[in-house]
């Protein structure tokens, strides 16, 4: 979640959820989200060499090798004008930004997956994997914000390759893009860029070829109830009949409202541009944003891989990817 938002709180308990807790249970059953790996990803991605994640340094530039290496095993293509076969800088796109009156280098990793029976309309998976690095002399391993979306978003990928044809008819033509965006933490550069270039008419995709979009930042630490929140619902006709979906897959309770403030002392959030969703919404891409509310690890060097619920995570996993495959009338949207 973008270091912009430090002093807020994410998704705390709304008014409904505090009263109906009990709709809400632990006891969720992923059916084929693999936990080992999940774990793997996130280990490796918040591991000592990486410092952290920061954009423009070292650990980044690692953490972008074990993303592309993990895009190349999965078998997903580069989004590249000349991809140079075999090479896994392919993935790579970079951008420039303005930040603290200097101008500085971000880089997006794009895999794509096309449908094996042709489309011109895209879905696309949204993961930043940039952290806030070392702080006050500490490493801060951001394994909830946001391993654990890459990581999940890995494991979306890799289903997605397994199983090209499943979903119904139509969904099954929509051709898949998987991108791990760099820069959300000072200011959602990465989610900026990417639109920029959908944006260009030329582009495949572009802006008007794209069903929708899933962001996923946070998706790995439920709080009190037991359930992911789901941003975005207010772009979709048949948001009840979409969760009703998701939500059968494996038990997994899906909350659509989020809070305004928790407490005197608190800030009100812009849920709207806490994350990589809001360039989304300002190019009017049809998005979800999956993420769990915030915790005392959030933005500490205490967020590390042991304290992830892998099996949470992996059912929120199953759930999004069940966004990929869905009938794509049930995305329409409002006028």
């Amino acid at each position: 979640m973008t270091h912009l938002l430090l002093t807020f709180v994410f998704f705390m308990l709304i008014s409904g959820c505090a009263i109906d807790n009990s709709s809400c249970r632990a006891g969720v059953t992923p059916e084929w989200a693999n936990t080992t790996v999940l774990k793997s990803d996130i280990s490796q991605l918040t591991s000592p060499a990486l410092q952290g994640r920061k954009t423009g340094t070292k650990g980044a530039k690692l953490s972008r090798e074990y993303i592309s290496q993990r895009f190349a095993q999965i078998g997903l293509t580069p989004w590249s004008v000349s991809p140079k076969s075999g090479d896994i800088a392919d993935y790579a796109i970079p951008f420039t930004y303005d930040y603290q009156f200097s101008q500085r280098q971000g880089v997006n990793l794009v895999g794509i997956l096309r449908s094996p029976t042709g489309s011109h309309r895209w879905r696309i998976v949204i993961a930043h994997y940039d952290h806030l690095g070392k702080k006050a002399g500490r490493v801060h391993p951001g394994a909830d914000d946001n391993a654990s979306g890459v990581a999940a978003m890995l494991q979306i990928a890799a289903q997605s390759a397994r199983l090209p044809h499943s979903g119904d008819d139509s969904a099954e033509r929509a051709n898949l893009m998987f991108v791990a965006t760099d820069a959300e933490e000072p200011g959602l550069f990465g989610g900026y860029a990417l639109v920029e270039r959908l944006n260009n008419p030329a582009s495949t995709p572009n802006s008007e070829q794209i069903d929708l979009a899933i962001n996923m930042d946070m998706v790995g630490r439920p709080g009190r109830p037991y359930a992911i929140y789901l941003e975005g619902k207010a772009g979709f006709k048949n948001f009840n009949q979409i969760r009703q979906q998701i939500t059968a897959e494996n038990g997994l309770c899906i909350k659509a409202n989020h809070p305004g403030r928790l407490g005197r002392d608190l800030k009100r959030v812009d849920w709207l541009r806490a994350s990589d969703h809001y360039p989304l919404h300002k190019a009017q891409i049809p998005w979800l944003y999956f993420g769990v509310p915030p915790h005392r690890d959030y933005h500490a060097p205490t967020d590390t891989t042991e304290k992830i619920d892998l099996k949470f995570l992996a059912a929120v996993t199953e759930s999004a990817y069940q966004l990929l495959i869905i009938n794509s009338l049930l995305l329409q949207n409002t006028p």
